[in-house]
């Protein structure tokens, strides 16, 4: 499937993956998904609750539903995970399975001091993380998203902080 292009756009809840994916989203006629909006996840759960029971049936729905929606030569933003919340409440990394599904060609991975995510969470959905836990996920982000990156062969552009000036020019030239 040569003629999709899909930049994955990851970071954990909170990062601001939306406010981004928007703004792209706007400026370079993409359109963007959200892996929850792609997975209907209020069909599946609590649109509340983060953690994800089954990772390979969550998953596999993510690659089915998108490839029901991807549509040829459009331009799409997904924003999504590399390690989500288990049932227990622990980060657990997403298989590269679902990253060969999804095909992207580029990511874009947005990082954020994990104190100012805690708040912005707090705010959000008025959910209170452990900072350990926030900070133990978003290094497995890190981690995942360059695994993946060199994995696929493809690019990892990394945002800190929200400053976004160059990753416009980044998504320019895809």
């Amino acid at each position: 499937m040569d003629d999709r292009l899909i930049v994955f756009v990851g970071g954990i809840h909170g990062v601001g993956k939306g406010t981004i994916c928007k703004a792209l989203a706007e400026e370079f006629d993409f359109l963007h998904l959200s892996a929850s909006q792609v997975l209907k996840w209020n069909e599946i759960n609590d649109a509340k609750n983060k953690k994800v029971k089954n990772f390979a049936t969550t998953q596999e729905r993510l690659i089915t539903n998108l490839n029901l929606i991807i549509e040829p030569n459009k331009k799409y933003l997904l924003d999504g995970h590399f390690t989500l919340l288990n049932s227990d409440g622990e980060p657990e990394k997403i298989d590269e399975s679902t990253f060969d599904g999804i095909q992207p060609k580029s990511i874009i991975l947005l990082t954020c001091e994990p104190e100012i995510i805690y708040k912005r969470l707090k705010q959000r959905d008025n959910s209170i993380y452990k900072l350990s836990i926030l900070e133990k996920m978003q290094k497995m982000e890190i981690e995942r998203a360059n695994y993946i990156s060199e994995r696929l062969n493809i690019p990892l552009f990394t945002v800190i902080d929200g400053e976004t000036s160059s990753v416009f020019e980044h998504i320019a030239k895809l």
